[in-house]
């Protein structure tokens, strides 16, 4: 090895171990960035690639065809109305179903668990949408007609089921032998699009059992699975029409597999959400290069008197460069290791937590080599162009400037006091005058903690306006009748009917108000699905509060949410086109366009919810029909004890607390937020790798001014108070910076891109108390605490050796 060249690796390697602190320190942070990027930015190709791959293990149908509501065809017979399309549409398989609503009791322990259930009976053979089981077993050949089944996982996670057990079908007990899912309940979803694992119960049967437990010897359903390269719409048209052909007079609707629910909320959702990882992905790696940047140039500008001795020995420029690039250059290359472990860490940490909310058969690796390679790229080239900067502006001075230092107090904006009368003495005044007398530093380091908060007031932001937003829709949603619950009938009855009569009756019930809950859809600039509630405006039972407008019996028009209004740009008396269902004089249920008034808004953040009066139920031909009920608990009774006495009733489908669609959401929002909680983790370490870095660079900086205040009998413990007292004000003035940006950030991204990723929610702007706090002591006490870390390197610091001028 050539002489110059160990010199040189020699000298790089004493900086290292007397900066080594500092340089691991400051890699970290480049790490931090990259890392956290990589698996951030790739959000979207990760969780997309794990769905193709688990709906190809699954062997995911590519059409649905199912049969009229209430229609049943005879087993065998769809298959072979569509037999012969599978030898020229492309048809490897083709599979009958059975899928009926059910009540579910899964009560144990002493808890009561009644919700409204879905029975599916597959065939003994089945290999369409495969059940991928999580605990116990999958139904077999062997289970064909035996009373066994499999429990979807998701609703047996809410309630922590164990992986085998017996759950109430209708009045019948049944064993099930595991927990599973197939495809089509990936995700669970319910009107708002969000899971609704809490209040539905699949239960997969073998066939001849379902068709034995539902009371219904035939199928409705048909799935076919296609061959690669073949026209699912065009298969689905003709087995359509095939099956009209061999069985007369019943209604077919074709579903593609990327028009499922499951499968248009999961690809949805992991596009939306890339949009919000995506602004806290470049906000970390923006923020965490900026600080390095600023981290670097500080270290080589601290090695300035360094230079300056070389300068006067004569060494040329080129070479005194090359000790500071080493040093540059080892915190780059830590920068890139760390990166990759800090990048594989953070992507498996969200791959366990989106594994522990969204349980699909199976994930990918959600570490992206070619979006790290980009960051690193960039976390790799900073510190050489920080060091570049900080060496150019360390050989531009002469050796006498360079050996000096730092300016003397009477440089800077140190001037701009000397009218102004501060407390205490020279040393009392030295904190604020040394962050004016180098604001160059001063602004670097508040723009690069500012930089940090700003990352971290917005993520604290969005989590805080989720939440309130929820909060709000739930006492909406509990106003005037915390404890009430909604009652689904089994199909549109008189209001006079046995069925509603039992109800009201009910020992359990103190007050019940029949009502209609259909799907409806404002349509104009934008589609806007409902879920339209028809009921008596003046119910002492409960009806919605409105914002604007009024909402009187009688009165005509429609109640939407102040979101939908603004969405639409209507408002309280413009006229909307409502699409709604309209039972026709033969019975049919027919979709048509009313224009109606808009006769008040409601505040409640969900936006899908809409109301009616009953005065307006001829709108649809309804007049006098109810198929849901609202009902309160009587004196002394519970909701569970409604769900129980209600459960199984005649004309009964369900019986569930009003507040389990604003469960759902938090539940679903939870989710959302875990990912976000990680990053804010995440955010608030850098910050604090920040402070101390900061501080150790300061304390480097300001050794020989700390040397010289020892020489002349000031205390250790006076200059660390100085230290803090200047950190303090670095501290404040990087804090309100990070606040005021933070705030904007979190408006742009609640106002902007939050109604993209949650369309169905108005959320809310909010910052708790508890994000601001947190935010104070990232900024303010960590920041301002910084140095006492350096107190034990100023006790052992040789005053002669530090003021010596050549070594």
């Amino acid at each position: 090895m050539p002489g110059g060249l160990r010199r040189w690796l020699i000298w790089s390697w004493r900086d290292l171990r007397a900066r080594w602190m500092v340089v691991a320190a400051t890699g970290l942070v480049i790490a931090m960035g990259t890392g956290v990027y990589a698996s951030l930015g790739n959000q979207r190709g990760w969780r997309r690639s794990s769905l193709n791959a688990s709906y190809a293990k699954a062997n995911a149908h590519d059409v649905r065809l199912t049969l009229g509501e209430g229609d049943y065809a005879p087993a065998g017979s769809l298959a072979a109305a569509v037999r012969a399309l599978r030898r020229h549409a492309g048809a490897q398989r083709v599979e009958e179903r059975l899928v009926a609503p059910t009540q579910v009791d899964a009560s144990s322990g002493g808890r009561t668990v009644l919700v409204p259930g879905r029975i599916v009976g597959i065939p003994p053979d089945s290999r369409i949408d495969l059940i991928s089981v999580n605990g116990g077993r999958a139904l077999s050949a062997a289970d064909a007609g035996s009373p066994v089944a499999v429990l979807e996982q998701h609703f047996a996670k809410v309630y922590g089921l164990p992986a085998t057990g017996s759950v109430s079908i209708g009045g019948t007990r049944l064993h099930y032998v595991g927990r599973g899912m197939t495809p089509d309940y990936f995700i669970v979803t319910s009107a708002a699009g969000w899971g609704a694992e809490s209040s539905l119960a699949v239960v997969f049967l073998p066939l001849a059992t379902a068709q034995r437990l539902s009371g219904h010897a035939g199928v409705n359903e048909l799935v076919a699975r296609l061959a690669p390269g073949a026209n699912a719409r065009a298969f689905g048209q003709q087995a359509s029409a095939a099956i009209r052909r061999a069985l007369p007079g019943t209604g077919v609707t074709v579903t593609l597999l990327a028009d499922e629910d499951a499968h248009r909320t999961l690809y949805r959702d992991a596009r939306n959400d890339q949009k919000i990882f995506d602004v806290y992905a470049y906000l970390l790696l923006a923020g965490a290069a900026f600080v390095a940047f600023n981290l670097v140039s500080r270290v080589v500008e601290a090695q300035r008197r360094e230079i300056g001795i070389g300068m006067a020995l004569g060494v040329p420029p080129r070479a005194l460069a090359l000790r500071p690039f080493l040093l540059g250059a080892e915190v780059a290359l830590l920068g890139v290791v760390f990166g990759v472990g800090v990048g594989i860490g953070f992507g498996e940490l969200l791959k366990m937590l989106m594994a522990d909310q969204l349980p699909l058969p199976r994930y990918t690796s959600p570490f992206s080599l070619q979006m790290f390679a980009v960051a690193a790229a960039l976390g790799f080239v900073l510190p050489l162009v920080a060091t570049a900067v900080a060496v150019r502006r360390g050989v531009a001075l002469t050796p006498v400037e360079a050996i000096r230092g730092a300016r003397t107090e009477a440089g800077g904006l140190a001037p701009l006091l000397r009218r102004v009368p501060l407390p205490g003495r020279t040393l009392a005044q030295m904190p604020l005058r040394n962050v004016l007398r180098t604001p160059r530093r001063t602004l670097l380091t508040v723009l690069g903690i500012g930089a940090v908060l700003t990352a971290l007031v917005s993520l604290g932001g969005m989590i805080d306006s989720m939440r309130a937003t929820v909060n709000e829709s739930e006492q909406q949603t509990r106003s005037t009748s915390p404890e009430r619950l909604s009652v689904t009938l089994t199909g549109l009855v008189p209001r006079d009917s046995a069925a509603i009569k039992q109800v009201a009756a009910n020992p359990a019930v103190g007050a019940a108000a029949p009502e209609i809950a259909v799907p409806a859809e404002l349509a104009g600039r934008k589609r806007i699905e409902l879920s339209l509630e028809v009921l008596d405006a003046g119910s002492p039972v409960w009806h919605p509060a409105v914002s604007h407008g009024s909402f009187r019996p009688g009165q005509p028009g429609i109640v939407i949410s102040s979101r939908a209004a603004r969405q639409l740009r209507v408002h309280v008396g413009d006229t909307v086109v409502l699409r709604h269902p309209r039972v026709s004089a033969a019975g049919r249920v027919d979709v048509v366009d009313s224009r109606v008034r808009v006769a008040a808004l409601h505040s409640n953040p969900f936006r899908f919810l809409a109301y009616m009066d009953e005065s307006q139920a001829g709108l649809m031909n309804m007049t006098g029909l109810a198929n849901a009920m609202t009902v309160v608990p009587a004196p002394g009774k519970t909701q569970a004890a409604v769900e129980r006495a209600l459960f199984g009733r005649p004309g009964v489908a369900a019986v569930q607390p009003a507040s389990s669609l604003t469960d759902a959401a938090q539940k679903a929002i939870d989710e959302f937020l875990s990912a976000i909680i990680l990053t804010e983790g995440i955010v608030l370490l850098l910050a604090l790798l920040v402070a101390f870095n900061s501080s150790s660079i300061s304390a480097d900086e300001r050794r020989r001014e700390s040397a010289t205040m020892f020489a002349f009998g000031v205390p250790v413990r006076s200059a660390a108070l100085l230290a803090v007292l200047e950190n303090l004000v670095i501290g404040l003035l990087a804090t309100g910076l990070g606040l005021a940006l933070g705030y904007l950030v979190t408006r742009w991204v609640v106002s902007s891109l939050m109604p993209q990723t949650f369309p169905e929610l108005g959320a809310q702007m909010a910052l708790s108390v508890g994000t601001l706090l947190m935010v104070v002591l990232a900024g303010v006490v960590a920041v301002g605490l910084a140095p006492l870390l350096t107190v034990r390197r100023l006790r052992r610091m040789s005053v002669p050796s530090t003021l010596r001028v050549v070594e």
